[in-house]
């Protein structure tokens, strides 16, 4: 496989993860949102090695804020602007995903992401 498909296989994998662990935190199953979590790390560490974080990026305005929110939240050290920007936007959304961004930006403005 190319690097460009395995990419790309990459980003969908991510994608995928990312609404199966929402999907698990609004079913407050903690053992399944961990376990997408770690899938959700492997994946963005192969996206890092292959040369995908352009492709990754991308994933900032993607059309569902839950993937949205998880590709600022792996990327804010690469992108904090960027990210900041996602998340201050999911921030203004109702319910458990706009609490979570707002937490993820008070996290990083606390430097708890900074080590």
């Amino acid at each position: 496989m190319q690097q460009q498909d395995r990419v790309k296989k990459l980003v969908e994998w991510f994608v995928r993860a990312a609404l199966r662990h929402a999907e698990a935190m609004e079913a407050m199953h903690e053992e399944r949102a961990a376990i997408e979590v770690e899938s959700l790390t492997r994946f963005y560490t192969a996206l890092q090695r292959e040369g995908g974080m352009g492709q990754f990026l991308a994933l900032l305005d993607h059309d569902d804020p839950n993937v949205a929110g998880m590709a600022a939240v792996y990327a804010m050290r690469e992108e904090p602007q960027r990210c900041k920007a996602a998340l201050t936007r999911i921030a203004a959304l109702p319910g458990l995903l706009g609490f979570r961004a707002q937490t993820a930006l008070e996290r990083w403005e606390r430097g708890e992401w900074q080590g």
